[in-house]
């Protein structure tokens, strides 16, 4: 009998969780960053170099990112932060390998790869994914995978996704990607 009720607890935690998460995609998917994004399109060049970011994630709190930079021929980029973010990304990441620091002191950290594909929420809509499952990345961030799409030219919205149970993904944020003039 205890048994059964340890299985049944879990089976109320798990349930729980995926509620939740269920609730943050509900929401997030009623926005206005996602009507905007359903408008967007597969940008008709890769990206590439630098584009600042604005993260529209806890209710648009700053963040200590800063962007992404993309190396189109190689399909590869990587996620840009301010010096402090790189302190803290030190603090919470101590064995993470690919952290780098540019000449600024700005931190360089997360690769991903990109590829085409449609929207993981969105079917019917190409996306450009950034898929951050790659060994050298810590585990929290291996479970994220962001779409973007372009909104007007070199002006990229993106959707963040968390894996938050094998094969269920919830949808976290969104984020704005703008080429440097």
């Amino acid at each position: 009998m205890p048994l059964i009720w340890i299985l049944l607890i879990i089976a109320a935690v798990i349930a729980g969780w995926l509620a939740f998460w269920t609730l943050v995609s509900f929401l997030n998917n009623r926005s206005a960053n996602h009507r905007r994004f359903l408008t967007g399109s597969i940008p008709a060049d890769a990206p590439d170099g630098f584009y600042a970011g604005a993260a529209h994630i806890f209710f648009d709190r700053p963040t200590p990112w800063l962007g992404k930079s993309f190396a189109a021929a190689d399909r590869l980029g990587f996620n840009i932060f301010r010096p402090a973010g790189g302190s803290l990304l030190r603090v919470l990441f101590p064995f993470y390998r690919k952290f780098g620091i540019a000449d600024d002191g700005r931190a360089l950290a997360f690769y991903f790869r990109t590829r085409t594909d449609d929207g993981l929420k969105d079917p019917g809509l190409k996306v450009v994914k950034l898929d951050y499952d790659a060994p050298e990345n810590p585990f929290p961030i291996r479970i994220i995978l962001d779409e973007i799409v372009e909104c007007a030219p070199g002006e990229y919205l993106g959707k963040i996704h968390l894996k938050v149970f094998p094969g269920f993904y919830s949808t976290i944020g969104f984020f704005g990607l703008k080429k440097p003039v």
